[in-house]
C-alpha cells in the first residue's frame, strides 16, 4: 500500500492541476474569442490606432492569462489539498493499523471516515481485526487449557509413582483406582482432541441408517440415571408422540446425545433437574436437553461451541470438563445437515440440536 500511495497522491495532484489549467485555458479562449471585437471597437472609438488597439488587446489578454492561471492553480491546489486529506488520510490510518497488527498489536482499529465507501472499508477492516484478535485469544486459551489438562493428572501420577518407587506408600485399591481415573482422564482428553482434529481435517463417512431418536435418548437417560440419582438429580423426558425417523449415523448421534447428557449432568447442581424434550416440526426433529444450575451469560453463548472454550474455566476444571464435547456435537450435527443452539436464563440452560427427517 505504501508503494502505491505516492503514485496515487501524484496522480490526484496532476489531475487537479490539469483541470485548473484547463479552466484557465477556457477562460482565455472565451476572452479572446468573444471579447476581441468589442475591445478593438472600443479602442478605435477612443481614437486609438489599429496598432495601439492591438497592443491594448494583447495586454488585456496577458493580464487575463496571468489572473486566470493564478486563480486556476490556487483553486486546484486547494481542491488537491482537500481531496488528499479526505481520501488519503483514512488510507494512511489503515496502513498504520495494518502495520500495527502485523507487529502483534491485534487491538489496533481505525476510526470511521465520513465518506460511505471509505467507512465501509474501515468497518470491514475493524471486523477482520476483531476476528484475528478473537482467534489469537482462543489460540492462547487452547495452549493454556491443554497444558493445564495434561499437567494436573500428570502431576498426580508423578506423585503416586515416585511415592511407590521410594517405598513411601504401599499400593492400595483406592490409590490404584485414583491412578486409573487420572489415566482415563488423560485418555479422554487425547481421544476428544484427536476426534475433533480428524473430524475437521478428514471427516469419516457417515453410516446412515434409519434411526429412532426417541429410543436413543431413552437409552442415554437410562445410562446416566444411576449417577444422577446419587446427586438427587431428577431426569424427565417429554417425548413427542410418533416422532418421524431419521437417516443418520447411530454411533455419531449417540455420541451427540451422550455428550449433551454428560454436559447437563456436569453443570446441574445437586438436587436439580435435567429435562429432555423431543419434538418434530416442518421436516425436522429437535432434541433439547435442559438443566437447572448456573446460567451462561448471553454474551458467552455464541462461543460455547468452540473447541476448549469454557464459560468458567476454573469451575469446568474442577468438574472435569475439557471444553471439547460441544465442539464435537456441533461438528457431528452439521455433518448430518442439522444445526445446534443454546439459551440460558432464569436458572436454566438448554442445549438443543435438530436434524432433518428421513423424508425431508
Amino acid at each position: 500500500m505504501m508503494r502505491l500511495m505516492p503514485s496515487l497522491r501524484l496522480r490526484l495532484i496532476g489531475l487537479l492541476l490539469a483541470l485548473a489549467l484547463t479552466v484557465a485555458a477556457v477562460m482565455i479562449f472565451a476572452v479572446e474569442r468573444f471579447s476581441a471585437d468589442q475591445i478593438m471597437t472600443l479602442a478605435k472609438q477612443g481614437g486609438a490606432s489599429p496598432e495601439e488597439a492591438q497592443a491594448m488587446f494583447d495586454a488585456y489578454v496577458a493580464r487575463v492569462l496571468v489572473v486566470g492561471a493564478i486563480v486556476g492553480v490556487a483553486l486546484g491546489a486547494f481542491a488537491a489539498w482537500w481531496l488528499l486529506r479526505r481520501i488519503l488520510r483514512p488510507l494512511d490510518r489503515l496502513a498504520q493499523a495494518s502495520r500495527a497488527i502485523a507487529a502483534g498489536d491485534l487491538a489496533a482499529r481505525v476510526p470511521n471516515p465520513p465518506d460511505p465507501e471509505l467507512r465501509e472499508l474501515a468497518t470491514a477492516f475493524n471486523h477482520m481485526a476483531a476476528s484475528l484478535e478473537r482467534v489469537e485469544q482462543l489460540r492462547q486459551a487452547v495452549v493454556e487449557d491443554v497444558a493445564h489438562e495434561l499437567r494436573t493428572p500428570l502431576t498426580s501420577l508423578q506423585g503416586y509413582t515416585e511415592a511407590l518407587a521410594d517405598g513411601v506408600i504401599e499400593p492400595t485399591p483406592e490409590m490404584l483406582r485414583t491412578v486409573q481415573e487420572e489415566i482415563v482422564r488423560l485418555s479422554r482428553l487425547v481421544t476428544d482432541l484427536d476426534q475433533l482434529a480428524r473430524g475437521e481435517r478428514d471427516p469419516r463417512p457417515l453410516a446412515r441408517a434409519e434411526l429412532d431418536l426417541s429410543a436413543l435418548v431413552q437409552r442415554a437417560a437410562a445410562i446416566a440415571s444411576p449417577e444422577l440419582a446419587t446427586r438427587r438429580i431428577s431426569i424427565r423426558i417429554d417425548d413427542a408422540a410418533s416422532l418421524p425417523s431419521l437417516m443418520a449415523d447411530q454411533d455419531a448421534i449417540g455420541q451427540v446425545v451422550s455428550n449433551l447428557m454428560q454436559n447437563a449432568a456436569r453443570y446441574t447442581d445437586d438436587g436439580g433437574e435435567v429435562a429432555i424434550r423431543l419434538r418434530s416440526e416442518a421436516g425436522w426433529v429437535r432434541c433439547e436437553i435442559e438443566n437447572t444450575g448456573a446460567e451462561i451469560p448471553s454474551e458467552e453463548l455464541p462461543y460455547i461451541w468452540e473447541r476448549l472454550y469454557r464459560v468458567d474455566p476454573s469451575r469446568a476444571r474442577t468438574t472435569g470438563g475439557t471444553g471439547i464435547g460441544l465442539a464435537i456435537v456441533r461438528q457431528i450435527v452439521e455433518s448430518h445437515g442439522g444445526s445446534v443452539g443454546a439459551r440460558s436464563g432464569n436458572g436454566r440452560t438448554a442445549i438443543w440440536f435438530q436434524l432433518p427427517t428421513a423424508t425431508s
